[in-house]
Formats: C-alpha cells, structure tokens, sequence
C-alpha cells in the first residue's frame, strides 16, 4: 500500500511523470531488489557510496557486497541482515524507476529522506508504515490533513484498507478530501446506531456511476455494465460486510452497536445526519470512488 503514496509523492514532487509512475507500478511486481537500494532505504549506504560500488563492478568481477565491505562502506554481517530483509514494494518501486534511468540513486535517497521530513516522520515510524502498518500509514495521512486525535475513525479506515486490500486490490491510496461539497452520481448508505438505538451515523460508498459499476463488477467478479439490481446488490453488501466486520471489532472492545440494512441511491437524492467528519478518495489502479464518514465516536459518547 505504501508504494503508491509514495509514487504519489514522487509524482507530486516533479521527480517522475504519470506515465513514468504507472509504469513503474506495473514493473515493480517482477522487479528484484538491489542491495543499493537496501543499503539506500535502512541507511546503511549512501547514493554516493553505492554509485561507487557499482562503478568498481565494471572493472572488476565481484558482487555488490564484497566490494562495498572491501571499500569499507558497510560491515559484513549487516550485507547479510539486507540480503535476508524481505523487501518492500516501495522499495521495487524505486528500483524499477532506477533500472529505467528514470531516478538515480541519489534522487531516490534524497526522495526517501524528503518524504519522512514533509510527514514528520521518525525512523521508527517511517520503518512501521514501510513494513506494511497500515494504522500508522493512515495516522499520518490524517496529521497531515488536519485530522489527528480521533482512534474511532483511525479504526474504521484502517479497516476499510484491510478489506479494500482483501476484497478489492491490493494497489490502492487513500487521499483525505478537504472539499465535503462534492457530487455523486450513485451513493450506497448505511446507518450505524448506538447501543439504545438512539444516535444514528451515515456511513457511506459514492462515486461517479463508471466508478461504482467497475467497483462493482470487482467485488462481483462479473461484468456490471449498468445500474441495476446487480451493481446496488454488489456495492451495498461491500458496504454491509465491512460494516459488519467494524461492528464485531466494536463489541469485542466492549460497544455494542446496531446498524440498518444498507440502501443505494442517486447522488440528488443522499443526505447525512450530521455533519461528515472525513471525506476520503480511494484511488485504484482504474477505478476510485468516496467513502464519507459522519462521527462514529459520538455513538458511544
């Protein structure tokens, strides 16, 4: 999941172009990990240091860690902590745009370096989003959107990534949207209620009518070609089944809410019953839609 926020960032800085990124994205899945671009991303390795090492390999016959530990860039045993290191996509991705001449070494460590520093990152931090903590990933996208604090709506978002993850692709973002007033061709809606029926929040999945057709052909795993039963059948129970996943996580942690069967409407015809708390743009590889959340945490207030 961090590969594509972080290909955003590339993208959004004037490193790459859209099409160098989505390029990218696509190799990265059969694309192998240099030690350079480990040594670059654990620090252990400047660019300058690995541009060296790759130099004296086309005078010499030796791999990539021989060389750097005889030039003293790096102790042996920490060649093989890298070489055991499971890496992550961010990393193939920045490796991708490296084998095509895209970036150089420098520009990717420099990036990496300018990433933690714009989302004030620790190591620490920075280590647990790119080892695939999406919580983490998540609480930083809402620091930077002015939205902290809140650990109701850091769970429900977090687990709507793990089912996106699970039921929809594994390539996605997320991006807060600052702007609530947008238009919506289609709206899929569920009411989550308070333990005594009392409080009552929208949770919902809206988009343009080609965005909510394709979300539900994937969930389907048939082609959806037009509104209808099929399309509010297959949004509506994604809806219905993340809810329900969010709702059994409440109770084990000891609040029992209730939620209303979910219902699809045109986007004229939706309405909240308060105020939305996030707006969130979920970005695919060929397909987006929203997810509006009102305030769940007033449910146990």
């Amino acid at each position: 999941m961090f590969a594509q926020y972080f290909g955003q960032f590339l993208f959004n800085q004037g490193l790459i172009k859209s099409s160098e990124l989505e390029r990218a994205l696509v190799a990265q899945k059969s694309t192998r990990v240099k030690l350079g671009v480990l040594a670059i991303n654990r620090g252990m390795m400047n660019a300058e240091q690995v541009e060296a090492v790759h130099q004296a390999q086309t005078r010499m016959d030796k791999r990539f860690g021989e060389i750097a530990v005889e030039l003293g860039f790096i102790r042996e045993e920490l060649i093989t902590e890298l070489l055991t290191a499971q890496p992550s996509a961010h990393l193939a991705l920045g490796q991708a745009l490296i084998d095509n001449e895209v970036m150089s070494y420098e520009a990717f460590s420099t990036a990496l370096f300018q990433y933690k520093q714009e989302n004030s990152l620790s190591d620490e931090q920075f280590q647990a989003i790119v080892d695939g903590d999406i919580v983490a990933l998540l609480e930083s996208e809402l620091l930077k959107a002015g939205i902290s604090g809140d650990s109701i709506l850091v769970d429900y978002i977090s687990l709507l990534a793990k089912n996106l993850i699970r039921f929809i692709d594994t390539d996605i973002r997320m991006e807060i949207i600052s702007d609530h007033a947008q238009a919506f061709d289609w709206v899929a809606e569920q009411t989550i209620q308070s333990e005594n029926y009392v409080v009552e929040r929208t949770t919902a999945i809206a988009g343009t009518e080609a965005d909510i057709l394709r979300l539900a052909s994937i969930y389907a795993q048939e082609n959806v070609n037009s509104p209808g039963e099929m399309m509010e059948a297959a949004v509506g129970e994604f809806l219905n089944l993340h809810n329900g996943i969010y709702l059994v996580n409440r109770s084990n942690q000891g609040s029992e809410l209730n939620m209303l069967p979910q219902s699809m409407k045109q986007g004229s015809q939706f309405t909240v019953n308060s105020p939305i708390k996030a707006l969130i743009r979920v970005i695919g590889p060929d397909f987006s839609f929203y997810l509006i959340i009102t305030n769940l945490s007033e449910l146990t207030a």
